[in-house]
């Protein structure tokens, strides 16, 4: 959902919904910061096929992501040791790849109350999990 919010694509209405109520301060949106080189990752594979400027992008992102950090609406958490172990019995037990199951796990971590995805296969692990998704 991060990508989405600044590549316009299927559902990034829904990622704009949420930054929303995260400048209202009606939401907080929690991520690993590993989400922050996937971004980094897919903005420039968008760049490749569509000849979009994947630093403007990630500047743009980093920066909103700064202003929502200073009222205390996005929670950025760390890539741990602990999170990494936790991630590994996510991927042997559902069969996800690694950076899905961190998603999972930070969600755990932040006790997230709704977890936000586009991928559907993740999604459907989540909810196996017991976590509430849209």
């Amino acid at each position: 959902m991060l990508v989405k919010r600044y590549v316009n694509e299927e559902g990034s209405h829904k990622a704009d919904n949420y930054f929303r109520l995260a400048h209202r301060g009606e939401a907080v949106i929690c991520f690993s910061e590993m989400n922050l080189g996937e971004a980094a990752t897919v903005f420039d594979k968008y760049s490749r096929k569509t000849h979009i400027d994947a630093e403007a992008l990630l500047k743009t992102m980093l920066s909103e992501l700064k202003v929502l950090e200073r009222f205390s609406s996005v929670e950025i958490y760390p890539v741990t040791g602990e999170v990494i172990k936790r991630s590994i019995k996510t991927v042997l037990e559902h069969h996800i790849y690694i950076i899905d199951a961190l998603q999972i796990e930070t969600s755990i971590e932040a006790r997230a109350n709704l977890f936000l995805t586009a991928d559907e296969e993740l999604n459907l692990v989540a909810k196996e999990m017991g976590i509430r998704t849209v």
